[in-house]
């Protein structure tokens, strides 16, 4: 059991799970990029893998490939549209709440752009609100890149510490967070070495206290 001052989400793959929704939104960031750099979406496709196996994310990918990140992601929410493939998680927003009640400050870290998350967040049923803090790709380089994190506890005021990480990644997003200071939980899987694991991410009041 932990006691902490902050709880910062991960969203793809951490609030919600649908591989539906997964195999759209690749379809369509092949797309996206291949309309961008005038070439085949086929061929936008072999390129993106072949510089993920070193960038491991597809924002750091987009950057190396010369694509302005920001618009990528404007473009990209234009095309998808998350609720016709995710089901909606009232049990995720109650436990939003729930930290909420007791005093503990909740972030939000995602590697897409503003524009994409809140239709994610629709999709889920949860609302923009809900957190005290929204860190996304606009406003820092993205995970693993520690920019983010940093961004999260001056936002949050709270010291890495003092603040438990939510993800589903361990290389991509848990382990820069351990790396940092953060206790860590890691949702769906048991890769790597977080301080936690969680079956679900509606399990985490199972390790949180009560702040006095």
């Amino acid at each position: 059991m932990v006691e902490v001052d902050a709880v910062v989400f991960d969203v793809d793959g951490t609030l919600y799970r649908s591989k539906r929704y997964e195999a759209h939104l690749k379809e369509q960031i092949n797309k996206v990029l291949g309309e961008i750099l005038g070439i085949d979406y086929l061929e936008a496709a072999r390129r993106l893998e072949i510089i993920k196996k070193k960038t491991k994310t597809v924002s750091l990918s987009v950057e190396y490939m010369g694509v302005d990140r920001k618009m990528f992601y404007e473009r990209l929410a234009e095309k998808v549209n998350p609720s016709n493939y995710i089901v909606p998680r009232p049990e995720v927003r109650n436990l939003l709440l729930e930290l909420r009640k007791m005093n503990i400050k909740i972030g939000c870290h995602t590697n897409s752009g503003k524009s994409l998350l809140l239709k994610v967040l629709e999709a889920i049923g949860i609302y923009p609100s809900d957190f005290d803090v929204l860190v996304t790709s606009d406003d820092a380089s993205p995970k693993p890149m520690k920019d983010g994190y940093i961004l999260l506890s001056n936002l949050l005021k709270t010291s890495f510490s003092r603040m438990l990480y939510v993800g589903d990644r361990w290389e991509v997003e848990v382990k820069p967070a351990k790396e940092i200071g953060m206790i860590t939980a890691m949702v769906y899987s048991r890769r790597g070495d977080p301080d936690y694991y969680l079956e679900d991410v509606i399990d985490l009041n199972k390790i949180i206290f009560k702040r006095s």
